[in-house]
């Protein structure tokens, strides 16, 4: 069982609230002692940070770039979690480095989607960066990847376009994908920090897997369960090749491409990528929503 009681989450974007959410579930139950969500905003501008106080988290605004007020907001703290996401996630550095100050015993940076420990190029080679400060400055770490999130990646912007009825699918679409909604993801990793010892999550790397499908397979799923038919259009991947290679790799449009060529390349399906394998045998009960499901309750 895991010593550690008090937790920070820097950032309550797109996945954040789901984290804040389900280690305040474990506050309430007495299996944390506190949860701090760290912003750069206050609680009365933005209506998620209110809804966390109100369920019980304290809420501390800080400058990323005050390292002795960011000590200070650490202080006594056990893990935190990042969730800072696209320019955000450049302030991991100083996030670390107050941690470490600290004496935080755990710090997860933000990852949440394909593995990315020991990827040199591209999008995912900024994560690299971060984890190799992370080992400069030994503070200890631990990463957790989830795939992609089955709860927002179905949108026109990755192709799916469902109240139109029209989906489109770079190459083949017959690559296995690993699917995690947000909640989920969210869930395992509140688990995983409160029932495993620190000393066997540091150093290590945490995938978990949802469910397992192709974007073949999710059409025909989504057609059996609703009786609705979809108009599948494949394009060749080169397009999105191109996009790549035209735009920045930090612009939206570049990271959709970029996404979008690894759906095809097999670079999303974590239990080939992961050498460590998917680590959902750590929590026998988390039983994840299957992709279908989350598309079935989007578009009935």
């Amino acid at each position: 069982m895991s010593t550690m009681k008090n937790f920070v989450i820097a950032g309550v974007g797109r996945i954040g609230e789901y984290v804040a959410e389900e280690f305040l579930k474990l506050k309430a139950s007495g299996s944390v002692s506190s949860l701090t969500v760290l912003t750069r905003s206050t609680a009365s501008d933005n209506a998620v940070l209110e809804k966390v106080v109100k369920l019980g988290a304290q809420v501390t605004t800080v400058d990323y770039n005050a390292h002795d007020s960011l000590v200070s907001a650490l202080t006594g703290v056990d893990a935190v979690v990042s969730a800072l996401g696209g320019y955000g996630h450049k302030a991991q550095y100083q996030l670390a480095d107050a941690a470490k100050a600290a004496g935080v015993k755990l710090f997860l940076p933000s990852e949440w989607g394909l593995y990315s420990r020991g990827v040199t190029d591209g999008f995912y080679a900024a994560h690299d960066a971060v984890h190799k400060h992370l080992e400069k400055i030994e503070l200890p770490y631990a990463l957790f990847y989830n795939g992609m999130w089955s709860d927002m990646m179905f949108n026109p912007y990755a192709g799916w376009n469902i109240p139109q009825g029209k989906i489109t699918i770079w190459g083949e679409g017959n690559t296995p994908i690993t699917w995690t909604t947000r909640r989920d993801a969210a869930r395992f990793v509140a688990h995983l920090l409160t029932h495993i010892p620190v000393d066997q999550l540091a150093g290590k790397a945490f995938s978990v897997e949802g469910d397992r499908k192709t974007l073949n397979e999710l059409v025909e799923g989504y057609t059996a369960r609703t009786g609705k038919r979809l108009e599948v259009t494949h394009l060749p991947i080169a397009e999105q090749e191109k996009i790549m290679k035209e735009e920045s790799q930090f612009a939206f449009k570049g990271i959709m491409a970029y996404l979008l060529v690894c759906y095809d390349r097999g670079a999303v399906d974590l239990r080939t990528t992961s050498p460590e394998g998917v680590a959902n045998g750590l929590w026998p009960e988390w039983n994840p929503k299957p992709a279908v499901d989350v598309l079935v309750e989007a578009y009935p």
